[in-house]
């Protein structure tokens, strides 16, 4: 049995799974129209109410998890917010672009430490690679976890100003 303690039989079953869900994507992700890009919104949503779920087993009452609700298609901003702690954020936009050839919508990310001098960096799939994945999401609520236990760490306490770069996007 390997080091993670999980099976062979469950490697293969999330192996499998992740092609599934990429396939499953790959029509959302690659289409940037509205309707489309605010699908993939609600599958991220989805994701990060389960990851929340898992935090929280993990954690216990040591932090507060929250995933604000799903917006609204015709909200003002489209958006939701992992908040962990107090102060660690990880915010979802739907975002238009326009362009010469038309608008263009997409999903934008931002991972914030708030507090005083506090961070907001952009995190999330790279141009390149541009498809979100249930994995990629989880290593940026990974990756402010990290943040968050690095503070712990070094000032006995949740340091809200601490800045930190999301890994893994």
């Amino acid at each position: 049995m390997p080091m993670s303690g999980e099976s062979f039989e469950r490697r293969v079953e999330l192996l499998r799974n992740s092609w599934v869900e990429r396939r499953q994507l790959k029509g959302l992700a690659s289409v940037h129209d509205l309707d489309s890009q605010f699908s993939l919104l609600a599958t991220l949503h989805q994701w990060s109410e389960a990851a929340a779920t898992d935090i929280r087993k993990v954690y216990g009452d040591s932090l507060a998890v929250s995933v604000s609700p799903l917006p609204r298609k015709d909200d003002s901003v489209p958006a939701f917010t992992v908040t962990l702690g107090n102060s660690y954020t990880v915010t979802f936009v739907l975002t238009e672009r326009r362009r010469m050839g038309g608008t263009r919508w997409f999903i934008s990310v931002t991972v914030g430490s708030g507090g005083p001098g506090g961070a907001i960096v952009a995190a999330g799939p790279e141009r390149r690679n541009g498809q979100w994945t249930r994995g990629r999401l989880e290593d940026i609520l990974l990756s402010v976890l990290g943040a968050y236990e690095r503070s712990l760490s070094e000032t006995g306490k949740p340091n809200p100003g601490a800045s930190f770069r999301a890994r893994g996007a």
